[in-house]
């Protein structure tokens, strides 16, 4: 049962955030006056529906036929053939996917109360117990592991994190989806590891719907947060897309909250708060690799250094790349320049070139922190955010490499088959210059690259192959 405190709290909370004028879009609204109330799964799973929702599930998976919006096969094309991953509506396009999924439960189930619950694993990251019964509808085989405690970042709630879309600075949308979407679909592995085939596990859906309940948490949370205006171009445009036989959304209709023009809203609208872990983390040991000299790469594109080959196991690394007078001197006439600079001019990256996973690292089950000059143990009272660049996990390297395809004129996601006829494989790029600026490093003579896995449950062995690691900049 929704307390009395959640309830009056979402309520009072939805009251503030204001209403969008009636458009057009107003008249295809398919929801009453009255915001229906999303559960988390703990209190979700003990009403009257769970079992109702377990069956109908049952019932989608039974469908085979993926042309029918009934079938669960439908919604697992739909996002392969549709979802903007690392990209502007990554957030929008996923909001509008569990609406018209939920219709879908409801349709099914031919129960008109019922709603999609979501997986609040800020409170609780173990894998709910219901989705661990062995052959049950909401059951699969190829989960590596049931905790992703490792995932639950808070850097997309920090004071600092202002603006929604990406490319903003400080954006939400893309922290959210660094951490903690990508390491949650990481963590749990098998199908969710992948974003061709992770719409085949259920809990893909509550784990969405967590996601979509943040989105609504920051907005509602103020102090400066702000979402595009409604009028903004942002919001015009094509509408999203869910396949033939299914009602695209307007974008506008997932602008600020859930209840405006989609029906229904969170039984609780507040950010986490509580770090995961520890907020530092120990640098790991430096290991010997061949190193890559300074180069110029192009007319404005210099190599710093690098590292040759690697590969990526269960233990944590660390790359130190020396800095040769004239490169240590430029990276800091970057982190000194002017605003307009830091805007437009120079810029210093981290590319990893040709990564890619190995059979096992297929299997998913971890993913690992990319740090910049992480300190000794005990040396700093930085939070690991301040070095933080970024993860490299299987779910990211398989929507880095359908970008590529994309970028090359090639379908999203291949021919079919393609999956099996090698490793997925792409180039990685982290922008370094910021992280610089916030550490501020006394010495310059090197940068060292820190990886560190994250994933106690995961696969022992080689995961990860780098065939070049370098730093970049557009300077000379």
């Amino acid at each position: 049962m929704i307390s009395r405190r959640r309830f009056v709290q979402s309520s009072m909370t939805a009251a503030l955030i204001p209403l969008l004028p009636k458009t057009a879009f107003t008249a295809t609204i398919d929801s009453g006056d009255t915001p229906a109330i999303r559960q988390s799964w703990a209190e979700f799973a003990q009403g009257p529906y769970l079992q109702t929702f377990i069956d109908t599930i049952g019932k989608m998976r039974d469908n085979k036929d993926q042309t029918d919006p009934g079938s669960w096969y439908y919604w697992i094309k739909v996002h392969e053939d549709f979802c903007p991953h690392h990209s502007p509506y990554f957030l929008a396009w996923h909001r509008g996917l569990l609406k018209r999924f939920e219709g879908q439960l409801r349709a099914v189930s031919g129960v008109s109360d019922l709603r999609l619950p979501y997986w609040n694993y800020y409170a609780d990251p173990y894998l709910p117990a219901e989705f661990q019964v062995q052959y049950s509808p909401l059951w699969r085989g190829d989960r590596v592991s049931n905790d992703v405690s490792g995932a639950l970042s808070l850097a997309a709630f920090a004071d600092d994190v202002v603006n929604f879309q990406r490319g903003s600075g400080h954006a939400f949308e893309a922290k959210l989806e660094t951490a903690p979407h990508n390491p949650v679909h990481d963590l749990i592995g098998g199908a969710m590891s992948n974003i061709t085939f992770s719409p085949a596990d259920p809990i893909f859906y509550v784990h969405h719907a967590n996601i979509d309940r943040l989105w609504a948490a920051w907005v509602a949370a103020g102090s400066g947060r702000a979402m595009p205006p409604e009028d903004d171009p942002y919001w015009q445009g094509d509408d999203l897309q869910y396949g033939a036989a299914i009602r695209p959304v307007p974008k506008v209709w997932t602008y600020s909250t859930t209840s405006t023009y989609l029906g229904y809203q969170y039984d609780d609208l507040t950010m986490p708060t509580t770090p995961s872990g520890s907020t530092s983390v120990a640098r790991p040991a430096s290991q010997p690799v061949q190193l890559l000299a300074p180069a110029q790469m192009g007319a404005t594109t210099r190599q710093l250094g690098g590292t040759g080959q690697f590969a990526l196991d269960e233990r944590s690394v660390t790359f130190d790349i020396p800095m040769p007078a004239r490169d240590a001197s430029h990276i800091r006439s970057v982190m000194i320049g002017p605003a307009t600079t830091r805007q437009t001019g120079d810029s210093i990256e981290l590319v990893l070139e040709n990564v890619r996973l190995t059979g096992l690292g297929e299997q998913g089950g971890f993913f690992y922190k990319v740090f910049l000059n992480l300190p000794e143990a005990g040396s700093s009272a930085r939070q690991e955010r301040d070095y933080l660049l970024g993860t490299i996990g299987p779910f990211g390297l398989s929507v880095a490499a359908m970008n590529a395809r994309m970028a090359a004129g090639k379908p999203m996601h291949g021919a079919k088959g393609d999956h099996a006829k090698g490793p997925t494989q792409a180039t990685l790029r982290f922008p370094v210059t910021e992280a610089l600026r916030r550490i501020w490093p006394a010495s310059l003579d090197k940068l060292s690259v820190s990886l560190v896995r994250v994933g106690r449950q995961g696969p022992a062995g080689r995961v990860v192959v780098v065939d070049r690691m370098r730093l970049e900049t557009n300077g000379r």
